[in-house]
């Protein structure tokens, strides 16, 4: 799930991969809450996660987002 977030990142936010750490935060990669509204499409687009706009807010690091992907996509199975 984590490399499915940082091509999402990197290819459609173009966002440095170079910033990209499981530690990063949106913020420090500059990213906003419209990031988020996109971002939940994407994921349910590809690779298949439904995540609400709520719980992407909450999630502090690229790890909290990955958690959540894993935890839907269990949830879906």
């Amino acid at each position: 799930m984590y490399d499915a977030l940082v091509n999402i990142l990197t290819t459609r936010f173009r966002v440095k991969s170079e910033l990209i750490r499981p530690e990063a935060t949106l913020t420090s990669l500059g990213l906003d809450s419209l990031f988020m509204v996109e971002l939940s499409f994407m994921l349910e687009d590809d690779p298949g996660v439904m995540i609400g706009f709520d719980d992407l807010v909450a999630a502090n690091t690229l790890t909290d987002i990955v958690q959540l992907m894993e935890e839907h996509k269990n949830a879906s199975a």
